[in-house]
Formats: structure tokens, sequence, C-alpha cells
């Protein structure tokens, strides 16, 4: 009997807890003043810095990234004005990595209080070693998932025992390698948040292709 070829697809996902959840803010100031106003935000990013610092050394937040101030100048003021007011404004954004989600919902929801702090986004991962195992896991199943399939197209046609011949790695999609949600107003009404972040789906396909004969 000639060889004859079965081409399948394989796949396997798990529902994992997120281990790391990363605040994603920003400092903002506005003015009529640039020097001001880089005063003001100076001052700010250095209470960010040494709070994150000092949750960084408790254990609480991985790492943290504060990136290098923006500013710009526009001008404000009601419609119809002949003259505007010009105003300078400096931002500068930052992210940290919490491993602990309590202490993260303390400090958001107090941020939301202060003054020029503003939380934009909220996303949700596993540590690196954590992904890396999850994915080597889920990869392994997916491809003896297309053995089977492979083989029940095999044994309903009394064809034997399948031998691999191909494998192809469709990959990991990213839309569910991590979770994330936006921040909105509604969060200056909490002092202290609760957050119960969903699962994290990590997923793996491949294409396959199995012999039997010969």
């Amino acid at each position: 009997m000639s060889e004859i070829l079965i081409k399948v697809r394989g796949s396997h996902s798990v529902e994992v807890p997120p281990e790391v959840g990363v605040v994603h803010a920003e400092v903002r100031s506005a003015g009529a003043s640039p020097e001001i106003v880089l005063e003001r935000i100076r001052h700010e990013v250095a209470r960010v810095r040494e709070k994150l610092e000092r949750l960084e050394s408790d254990g609480v937040v991985g790492r943290f990234v504060i990136q290098q101030a923006r500013t710009s100048v526009d001008r404000d003021g009601p419609k119809g004005r002949d003259r505007l007011e010009v105003v300078h404004r400096a931002s500068v954004w930052f992210w940290a990595e919490f491993v602990d989600f309590e202490e993260l919902g303390v400090w958001v929801g107090r941020s939301a209080e202060e003054e020029g702090v503003q939380v934009r986004e909220i996303s949700w991962r596993l540590t690196k070693e954590s992904q890396l195992n999850t994915e080597r896991g889920v990869r392994q199943e997916a491809v003896r998932q297309a053995k089977v399939r492979a083989q029940d197209y095999a044994d309903a046609l009394d064809l034997g025992p399948v031998s691999v011949r191909s494998i192809n790695d469709v990959g990991f999609p990213r839309d569910v390698a991590y979770a994330s949600m936006a921040v909105g107003p509604e969060v200056e009404m909490a002092p202290d948040l609760a957050f119960r972040p969903d699962d994290i789906t990590v997923y793996a396909e491949v294409e396959a292709a199995f012999a039997v004969g010969s």
C-alpha cells in the first residue's frame, strides 16, 4: 500500500489566574507659566517615584518605569474670545508591575484622589517563567491532540498506526495572552479598589501531517 498522508490541526487552551497587574498611568500638569508647570510635575513625579520605590522594596511591585516628560503649548479659553490664554502643559507616563493585587487596588484608589495623577489602564499577565512553562505544556498537548485526530481518521479506515511527517506551529494569538481593562473617571469615587481579574487564556494550535502505509 502506498503511503497515505493525513493532514490535521490540533489545539489546546488553559485558563490561568494572572500573576502580575501592570498599571499604566500619567502625571499631568498645566498652567500659564512653563517654569511653574515643570516644577509642579517634577514634584509629582518625585512623589510617585518615592512611593513606587517603597513598594518595590516591600516586594509589592516587581519593577516600574518612568518615562521622560513631554511638554506642549496651546491656547485655551471660551469660544468667541479674541485672545485666548496660553496654556503650558507637561505630562509623564509611567507603568508599574504589581505582584500583590490587593495593594494594587489600594494604590490605584488612592492615586485617583491625588491631583495630577491619572490611571489609564491596567493589564494582567503571567510572570515570564509561568508564561513559558504554560505555553510549553499547551503546545505539547496541541501536538498530542493532532496525533489523536489523525489516528482517529486512520482507525476509521483500518490503516494502522500513524507516524508524523511535519508539524507547523500556528502560534499564540496575542489577544488571549493577556487581559486588560481601561480605567475611567468612576475610579475617583473608590478610595480602595478590589480587583478580581479574569483568568488568562493560553492557547496553541498546530498543523500536522501524519502518514500511514508504506
